[in-house]
């Protein structure tokens, strides 16, 4: 069984942002692939104190000294071969919201029950902007360098787009759009191909690495 997680890093409810992911990770569905998403909209997830208590007190079941909705996200990460991270693009980077998340991850790399958790996990990350050229690719490096950190491995989807998938929510990127659909980036054909393509990049290699561990 490979274990993906899906992770919004969306505060709005029902947000392009989810829509993309959930269209990606939709193209990977099979039989023995098990996926769940995390939302951060509606949680409370604090940011990450930097107090190292997780590399002195943490335990199998107490991750983190900061009490919020991490706990339901933290035994997800554990479980998990591959993560899918999406973030709508703020100021040509991850959204503040998301950050906090991978930063309270920390605890499952350098925690002192977890310690070196994340390695060898594989990191896929998706970028949802209004315009082109406002930060699509800057947002996915962000995103990258907080795998990289984790000496996880990075999944992209080839040719098609760079770093990630990469998905628009005005018509062509040009500020274009219907006030009555909400859900714009689901005209983006391409940027919903690119994510696609990513979600199957990340399965292949999580397949690939998980073959690898069992031998």
């Amino acid at each position: 069984m490979i274990n993906i997680l899906g992770i919004c890093g969306s505060p709005v409810k029902e947000s392009n942002t989810e829509i993309i992911l959930k269209e990606a990770l939709k193209s990977v569905e099979k039989d023995g692939v098990k996926i769940d998403v995390f939302n951060v909209q509606g949680k409370r997830v604090e940011g990450c104190r930097h107090c190292n208590w997780c590399m002195a007190k943490q335990d199998e079941r107490n991750f983190c000294a900061v009490k919020d909705d991490m706990g339901e996200l933290f035994p997800k990460v554990v479980e998990a071969d591959a993560l899918m991270v999406a973030s709508p693009v703020y100021l040509a980077r991850m959204s503040g919201h998301l950050a906090s998340v991978l930063d309270r991850i920390r605890c499952i790399h350098y925690g002192k029950h977890y310690a070196g958790g994340m390695k060898h996990k594989v990191g896929a990350g998706i970028a949802v902007s209004w315009y082109r050229n406002s930060g699509i690719e800057t947002t996915l490096t962000s995103i990258h360098w907080a795998f990289l950190t984790y000496q996880m491995v990075i999944a992209v989807p080839g040719s098609l787009s760079t770093f990630g998938g990469a998905g628009l929510t005005s018509l062509s990127g040009t500020g274009d759009f219907d006030p009555k659909d909400k859900h714009q980036v689901l005209k983006d054909d391409y940027g919903l191909k690119t994510a696609r393509a990513t979600a199957r990049s990340m399965l292949e290699l999580a397949t690939i690495i998980k073959a690898g561990k069992d031998m």
